[in-house]
């Protein structure tokens, strides 16, 4: 009696033999798997509703209080800017979830099982960049013209308005959404360097809030380079500012503040152990 020999590797049919390879997963795939922690954190639910509520609040307030002045005072008053107030909350809320959206899963531990199931480590934050990015973006957009409508509706009461007609006015509402999508990007790649949920919040306002605060009293020629500056005063103004820089200027440089710490925590994720 004979034996033959059977391989786990290879089969032969008709005198054709096939090599089976071992699966690998690839975006696709990392792209499911991001999204569906995204979505199923709780954090991500009370960000999200913090950004909408605080948002829509601040720009009340900052419309209403516009209301009622002489005609002196409305002297360079910028409609469109004062309805964007609120986003300001958005450009700290969403960079707080840019955050979450890495230094989170070091807090708990799930960093293991999600380099385990993507070893490739740049896919892992690509697909991470793709879902942060895009997600924000569209939240962005949305609270960026829903704030607006808000705010000339309140303005409408009593003070000068805008409309998405005039110049520059569209290209600052629609932009001022992107650019929250910008800080969320910020805040993942302050994320990837920290890692420490706490430490990355700290440094991310840092960077935004706190550096437009002291920059300010030093000299407005700098502070006009610091990311919240950049937004209010060139982004989102239609009426130019002083110290502004020009909105294509401003843009390139926060792409470049985003590039610059999403490229270092994407060498230090490579380089250190999880």
């Amino acid at each position: 009696m004979t034996t033959l020999p059977l391989t786990a590797s290879r089969v032969t049919t008709g005198g054709a033999s096939a090599q089976s390879e071992p699966w690998r997963a690839g975006l696709r795939q990392t792209l499911r798997a991001e999204w569906t922690k995204l979505v199923s954190l709780r954090s991500t639910r009370w960000t999200l509703l913090t950004t909408v509520v605080g948002a829509l609040l601040v720009t009340f307030l900052s419309t209403h209080g516009a209301l009622h002045h002489s005609r002196a005072w409305y002297s360079g008053f910028d409609p469109t800017n004062q309805s964007l107030a609120g986003l300001a909350i958005g450009s700290l809320t969403l960079g707080i979830l840019g955050v979450l959206a890495m230094s989170g899963e070091y807090g708990s531990g799930t960093i293991r099982s999600s380099l385990a199931a993507m070893p490739r480590r740049g896919v892992l934050l690509t697909a991470k960049v793709v879902l942060v990015g895009l997600g924000t973006l569209i939240v962005g957009e949305a609270l960026s013209f829903i704030v607006f409508f808000e705010g000339q509706a309140v303005l409408s009461g009593g003070a000068p308005t805008a409309s998405l007609g005039q110049p520059g006015v569209f290209r600052a509402v629609a932009l001022s959404g992107a650019f929250l999508s910008l800080f969320a990007l910020l805040g993942l790649g302050i994320g990837t360097v920290i890692r420490h949920t706490a430490g990355a919040i700290a440094v991310f306002a840092g960077c935004t809030l706190l550096a437009s605060i002291l920059l300010s009293s030093i000299s407005e020629s700098i502070a006009r380079f610091a990311p919240e500056l950049i937004f209010a005063n060139s982004v989102a103004a239609v009426v130019p500012h002083l110290h502004s820089l020009s909105v294509t200027l401003g843009a390139v440089l926060m792409v470049a503040y985003c590039a610059v710490a999403l490229g270092l925590g994407a060498l230090l994720l490579n380089r250190r152990d999880a």
